[in-house]
């Protein structure tokens, strides 16, 4: 059917939802807004990170995540046969993930926190002082989309050398090598090791024991999902130094309970999932990206894979 914006009715559930709106009725000013896939008539479209709590996903032609993540609108889908389209916004998210996880490795590699502390003992101490160098420095990633691919790029213009691993090994623009995960571990340990992979079901508990056996006196970033790594294995990985250090900004539950032990661990930094923050503008601006192709081709959006969850 070719619509217009005439007809399409939009329900924005965001902090951000007054931004959003702004941006959609400047750009389209016949889009309707409406407070439930009930109340909406044409194409119905819901935009949100999570899926509302009053209505089912269903009800809805087009689900468009204003985050990268979209595992918890494909696990509420109850009908696989009438589940909507589902599009995600990533906009500069790999930019920022991958500024975010280089800063950490660049403090790491030239040994911020121990010149600090030498600094406070007046401890002269060039050895223990000594960096190492983003452009001596293997650096593996878990995940080879746009977050991964951002990763990638952010070491690499310092000239680490970057290894992307998936599902499938199939080579991806912004990467050195990309194998597949089943292969960690062939080569030597990386001195970086970081994962951005989605939570679906084949994720779930990837990076295991055997995983982090493979590392040796290794950084270990998680920027993906907290249900990705195993975290038991993750503290006898650091116990028994084949995980030098973990910056953890994703848990499996968040926020992170008080009194967990990576709060106080001395070598795990957790910082709360702010790796990467949708802007406003880069959810609606994504929306109206496929919205107007949408309308001048007639061709919906192309979905995530729902059963898969990215």
């Amino acid at each position: 059917m070719a619509w217009t914006s005439k007809d399409i009715s939009v329900r924005v559930i965001d902090k951000h939802e007054a931004v959003i709106r702004d941006v959609l009725a400047a750009r389209f000013p016949s889009i309707r807004f409406v407070d439930s896939a009930e109340a909406a008539s044409g194409l119905k479209v819901l935009m949100s990170f999570r899926p509302p709590e009053d209505e089912p996903l269903n009800g809805y032609d087009w689900v468009h995540a204003v985050g990268a993540g979209v595992d918890h609108l494909c696990a509420a889908i109850g009908d696989p046969e009438r589940a909507p389209v589902i599009t995600r916004t990533t906009g500069r998210m790999g930019e920022q993930i991958g500024e975010f996880c280089l800063g950490y490795a660049l403090a790491y590699l030239q040994r911020m926190a121990t010149r600090r502390v030498l600094q406070e003992n007046e401890d002269w101490n060039k050895e223990a002082a000594a960096p190492r160098y983003a452009f001596d420095a293997q650096v593996a990633v878990f995940g080879t989309g746009s977050i991964g691919a951002g990763i990638s790029g952010a070491f690499r213009a310092l000239g680490a050398e970057v290894t992307g691993y998936s599902r499938s090994g199939s080579p991806r623009q912004g990467f050195d090598h990309v194998l597949p995960v089943a292969k960690f571990g062939l080569a030597q340990s990386p001195d970086v090791l970081v994962l951005a992979l989605p939570a679906t079901a084949e994720t779930e508990g990837l990076v295991d024991g055997e995983v982090l056996d493979q590392l040796n006196d290794a950084l270990l970033i998680n920027v993906g999902r907290g249900s990705t790594l195993d975290h038991d294995a993750l503290q006898r990985a650091l116990s028994k130094g084949q995980v030098s250090h973990a910056v953890l900004d994703v848990f499996e539950a968040e926020p992170l309970p008080a009194g967990d032990w990576r709060w106080s661990h001395p070598a795990v930094t957790v910082t709360p999932h702010v790796s990467g923050l949708t802007l406003p503008d880069d959810a609606a601006n994504r929306f109206c990206e496929l919205l107007e192709a949408y309308l001048d081709t007639g061709e919906p959006p192309v979905s995530v894979d729902i059963q898969r969850g990215y």
